[in-house]
């Protein structure tokens, strides 16, 4: 269905690039939720499981801010976010050797087992919305998607 269908606009945009900007932030939003139902069967939010999730795939320590950066959220919502999984069981901080205001973060087993839970579905999920996007388009959409946030960082 198009934009301009689903926001029920009386005509159509007269702007392209605006077009696909708000669809672009359009699916982004449906994507969200979508996850955010799925994950709270789970008892986690988005946040905590791409907290997770991004655990799962590392390959060296990371700080909370390391983490924070990677998920491009604040100093105090990551640490909330932490706290929550700290209290579940899922994740582990542990102080930096010589510097009392740095933890380290990592998955416990319980928190590996879950996100080893939550993710075949979490895929399933994505394959069907891009099941008519073969790898060719993929990788396209990437690259373009890419330059965009390029551009967006440069913005004032």
């Amino acid at each position: 269905m198009s934009i301009t269908k689903e926001l029920e606009l009386d005509r159509p945009m007269s702007d392209i690039r605006h077009e696909l900007v708000l669809n672009v932030v359009r699916t982004a939003n449906l994507l969200a939720l979508k996850a955010g139902n799925l994950f709270r069967h789970y008892g986690l939010t988005e946040a905590q499981f791409n907290v997770l999730f991004s655990l799962k795939y590392k390959e060296r320590d990371w700080t909370q801010s390391d983490l924070g950066k990677r998920l491009v959220v604040t100093r105090a919502s990551i640490t909330s976010v932490l706290d929550k999984l700290e209290t579940k069981g899922l994740v582990r901080r542990s102080a930096v050797t010589g510097n009392r205001r740095i933890y380290h973060v990592c998955l416990t087993e319980k928190g590996l087992s879950l996100v080893n839970e939550v993710e075949p579905t979490y895929r399933e999920n994505i394959h069907k919305v891009c099941k008519t996007l073969d790898d060719d388009l993929c990788h396209l959409l990437i690259g373009h998607l890419e330059s965009m946030r390029q551009e967006i960082e440069g913005l004032t």
